[in-house]
């Protein structure tokens, strides 16, 4: 026997069925976000890109400022055409290897009298890209003028006299001078006036060059000024004239320690093996047609005040390996002049080596001398003026203050401005 069973259930109408899936709410916030996730990701990636962007125009920026710095400081010793180049490769020295990835294009211009560097690169999109958008163009650009200002330093504590000798300063291998307080001024105007072929440090408040041809092998010098006015001599035939050049201590070789006495010194003079300390006595010791010669070893103690007087062109030859500690006297007649030579002396060469240690006090004039101030580990000074012809420093390390003789300074440098 088949048993049949009656269903209840009412046949669903298609219309009720298109209700119902209007009602239904289930899955609606994943089908909104899958339409809002493309903007929002667009959003996010600009963001990205634009901060990478700022990032790198900050980069830019640094490179151009320093660029436009520089072409002002070298503004009188270049051409336009040479400034342009300068900018570029400052620029993009500065930047290292972003250089590569952005590669800038750099132009310099010279809006009324000023010196501007402007920078335009780009920076590739990565998340924009979804926009069509490959790259962000950014543009860095700095204006520099130069002005004159104040002179910080005290007194000029180097000045080289010469006006033609080329060059009147002469910079080899590595030398660093620290006298933040002083000025050194370099008359010639020779081709070039002053040469650099080392990478130096100066902590000086300028190097002042008459001339306007000078050479940097060693890069940029960032406080070298050219073609401005240096100081003159105030020394110049007013110190004061020792009271004889009659000999009174002739040729003599000296070991070991030895105490010399202030008098007139002529002939040959040496200071051998076995070395000891040579203690100079207070007072005046005046050299005519005297040369000395100190070995390797020897110690130098002129502590007690004593100033040298060259009548001629005697010769003191203090060599590598000696210690000299020379202090002009505080009072009298030569108060603070620790070497000074007769006027109108015809030029000579004169070398001071030394790796033992040197310190200076006093006034150093010697305007007929060509000075050599060689592998000069470590010199010191408390307070120190020198007036030469010229000046070659080479191997040296430096500490330069300025001295109660000093040389006034002409008052205003020249120094670059950013004004945008």
């Amino acid at each position: 026997m088949i048993i049949r069973r009656r269903s209840n259930a009412l046949p669903v109408k298609p219309a009720c069925l298109s209700k119902k899936f209007r009602r239904d709410r289930s899955g609606a916030v994943a089908i909104l976000f899958g339409f809002a996730i493309l903007p929002i990701m667009l959003i996010l990636g600009a963001v990205i890109d634009y901060n990478r962007a700022s990032s790198m125009r900050a980069r830019l920026q640094e490179a151009v400022d320093a660029s436009a710095l520089q072409v002002a400081r070298r503004a009188s010793v270049t051409t336009p055409a040479e400034r342009q180049t300068l900018a570029q490769n400052f620029a993009l020295a500065n930047l290292g290897s972003l250089a590569t990835t952005l590669n800038p294009t750099i132009t310099e211009t010279e809006p009324s009298g000023n010196f501007k560097v402007t920078a335009t690169a780009s920076v590739a999109a990565a998340f924009m890209q979804l926009a069509r958008i490959d790259a962000i163009p950014i543009t860095s650009s700095a204006t520099v003028m130069n002005k004159a200002v104040a002179s910080t330093a005290t007194s000029v504590c180097v000045l080289a006299l010469s006006p033609t000798i080329s060059p009147g300063l002469l910079v080899n291998n590595a030398v660093t001078i620290n006298a933040p307080n002083c000025e050194i001024d370099v008359a010639s105007t020779g081709g070039p006036a002053a040469t650099f072929n080392a990478a130096a440090t100066f902590n000086v408040s300028r190097i002042c060059v008459a001339g306007t041809q000078t050479i940097q092998n060693g890069g940029p010098v960032s406080v070298l000024s050219t073609g401005c006015s240096v100081a003159s001599d105030p020394f110049a035939s007013s110190l004061p004239t020792p009271p004889s050049v009659t000999c009174t201590v002739n040729s003599q070789n000296y070991t070991g320690n030895t105490t010399l006495q202030p008098g007139v010194y002529c002939g040959s003079f040496n200071f051998n093996a076995p070395a000891g300390t040579i203690t100079f006595a207070a007072g005046l010791y005046v050299f005519n047609g005297a040369s000395f010669n100190v070995g390797s070893g020897w110690i130098m103690d002129g502590t007690a005040g004593v100033t040298f007087y060259y009548a001629d062109q005697s010769y003191l030859q203090i060599n590598g390996g000696v210690t000299a500690n020379l202090a002009a006297p505080t009072s009298g007649t030569y108060a603070n002049i620790l070497m000074y030579e007769a006027s109108g002396l015809a030029e000579s060469a004169f070398t001071i080596d030394g790796s033992g240690g040197h310190s200076f006090s006093g006034l150093i004039h010697l305007p007929s001398r060509d000075i050599t101030f060689n592998n000069m580990s470590t010199v010191t000074s408390e307070a120190l003026t020198i007036v030469l012809n010229s000046v070659i420093v080479d191997t040296d390390n430096w500490s330069i203050a300025s001295a109660p003789l000093s040389i006034p300074t002409t008052g205003t440098v020249t120094t670059p401005v950013l004004i945008q």
